[in-house]
């Protein structure tokens, strides 16, 4: 039985997290402290098995691919050398727990400089909230990343690109996909005017992070025109949403089916600052859902920032998925003035 959790029904909800290291960890090491940390987290489930994979590629797609069971581990860890991978069912955890992860599995502290949401509140109930949303779906459906192919592939492309360290906060990320976005589709003739933003956030902070899931989400509908000011507006002003029906609702999860191709928002945007750990460089992979199926992510460490796209194979062969990935990254630099 596919473990539940609300939302796009076709999505796996396994985020994931990889981290470059300067040294190679102690397998055993590492599996027991991962097995500890699900004594004092149950909700990450049973111990998870630490494994050592010869195609790493294949590892991670499985990672990010396959659905959580009921029974199973809900964190999935690999080991290769000097390169450490851990996935998670998102609803067991959130990215800045992934980070917490990453600092257990590697027996040191870690923290990011992400501030969460805590400060806020929602505007008004999910049942207004979802009204609108069901409103939205039937008449002016979000804008949709345009795809290119029409295909019956499952599962996600994950493409990753490493920069130097650059200024890329959420409001810069956002603006970045914004554009992105809008050249991407004028390129390949469709309309880019209805363009809704999804923003992954967290209710805490990460100066001291918990493999545990407080996640938050903020969602900007985007103006014709609008530019990186207009963004930092937006999202200044943003209230998180007031969250999701039960995964055992059946009434929500019949309706997510039927208006899926409708449902959710053109892209989603997810940071996790600027993390503090004893890696050489760290990629961060959201989940994938709603009507576009595309996600970015980034991460800061060191002497590097990653930027990350995750795409349904379905809709974008890898080219196509590698070349959307450029134009953000190109927008990002050129705002940031950082080589690449």
């Amino acid at each position: 039985m596919t473990v539940g959790f609300s939302g796009d029904p076709e999505a796996s909800w396994s985020i994931l997290l990889e981290a470059d290291l300067d040294e190679a960890p102690d397998p055993a090491a590492v599996a027991a402290r991962m097995s500890g940390a699900s004594v004092s987290f149950p909700n990450i489930g049973p111990a998870p098995s630490v494994v050592a994979p010869s195609t790493w590629d294949e590892t991670r797609a499985g990672f990010a691919d396959s659905r959580y069971t009921e029974g199973d581990p809900l964190v999935r860890v690999a080991l290769a050398h000097k390169r450490l991978m851990i996935a998670a069912h998102h609803g067991a955890v959130d990215g800045l727990g992934l980070v917490a992860l990453l600092g257990i599995a590697l027996g040191e502290p870690v923290s990011s400089s992400a501030t969460g949401v805590a400060q806020r509140a929602p505007d008004r109930s999910y049942l207004l909230n979802a009204a609108d949303r069901l409103r939205e779906a039937v008449f002016t459906p979000p804008t949709r990343v345009q795809p290119t192919r029409s295909g019956h592939e499952t599962g996600d492309h994950l493409v990753s690109r490493e920069l130097r360290r650059t200024k890329l906060g959420s409001t810069r990320l956002t603006a970045a996909a914004l554009h992105a976005t809008r050249a991407w589709n004028a390129a390949h003739g469709a309309a880019h005017d209805r363009v809704v933003a999804a923003i992954g956030a967290s209710w805490r902070g990460g100066a001291d992070p918990l493999p545990e899931a407080a996640s938050a989400l903020l969602r900007l509908r985007m103006p014709v025109g609008a530019d990186e000011n207009a963004v930092r507006v937006l999202l200044a002003n943003a209230a998180p949403e007031a969250g999701f029906p039960s995964a055992q609702n059946l009434v929500a999860r019949l309706g997510m089916r039927l208006l899926a191709p409708r449902l959710g928002s053109t892209f989603l945007a997810s940071n996790l600052g600027v993390v503090k750990a004893g890696v050489r460089a760290v990629r961060f992979y959201p989940s994938a859902s709603g009507r576009s199926g595309v996600a970015f992510g980034v991460v800061t460490t060191g002497e590097f920032t990653t930027v990350t796209l995750r795409a349904r194979r379905r809709d974008f062969g890898a080219d196509a998925a590698a070349e959307l990935l450029d134009l953000l990254c190109d927008r990002a630099v050129v705002e940031d003035g950082t080589p690449r």
